[in-house]
């Protein structure tokens, strides 16, 4: 009975991978910067991946790096320029995108929803990976960034929510798949 010489391995690998996972999920608190990393695998995603930052209007720049602020009430995140979301009719859309194309790049500001309730979503960190990356939605851990960005500091760049189907199953052309680390300070 060769199973009875695997058993007891394969438990040991089953129970114990859990508590050798990271978990950087804790870390995603209080007041801290977003660094944009370049990279399709969360999973082995690093800070040495970073190529930009958001400033205080959400956007990315190289280095005008803002102090966010995440919270559990609204707005979860915001800057010293208000609540922050992908909900602000004045941002672009991304018509680059088949699925995003009605979609607005994110952005600080003091905007609210015609009503007068303030605009608010919320965003979070996974559990098991090394390091804070910052999720939105429905397991929505990834960003859209135009490729081979150039923003400076005076001329920052858009960042949309990334989104893919079956006519579009990357990143549109011309653009990035990125996402979002949180470094407290």
């Amino acid at each position: 009975m060769i199973w009875k010489h695997f058993l007891p391995a394969g438990l040991t690998i089953l129970f114990a991978a859990p508590y050798t996972l990271g978990d950087a999920s804790d870390e995603f608190a209080g007041r801290g910067q977003i660094l944009v990393l370049n990279t399709t695998n969360i999973g082995s995603a690093t800070p040495n991946d970073r190529i930009g930052c958001l400033n205080k209007h959400g956007m990315l720049t190289l280095s005008d790096c803002a102090i966010f602020t995440h919270s559990d009430g609204i707005p979860h995140l915001s800057t010293s320029e208000g609540g922050c979301s992908f909900q602000n009719p004045r941002m672009p859309t991304n018509e680059d995108s088949i699925y995003g194309r009605n979609t607005r790049a994110w952005s600080c500001s003091d905007h609210a929803k015609p009503d007068g309730t303030p605009v608010s979503e919320t965003y979070y960190s996974l559990n098991g990976l090394d390091y804070p990356l910052i999720c939105h939605g429905n397991l929505a851990c990834y960003y859209d960034i135009v490729a081979n960005p150039s923003p400076s500091n005076a001329n920052p760049a858009p960042v949309w929510g990334y989104y893919w189907g079956s006519q579009q199953m990357t990143a549109p052309p011309g653009h990035w798949q990125v996402a979002w680390l949180w470094v407290q300070v």
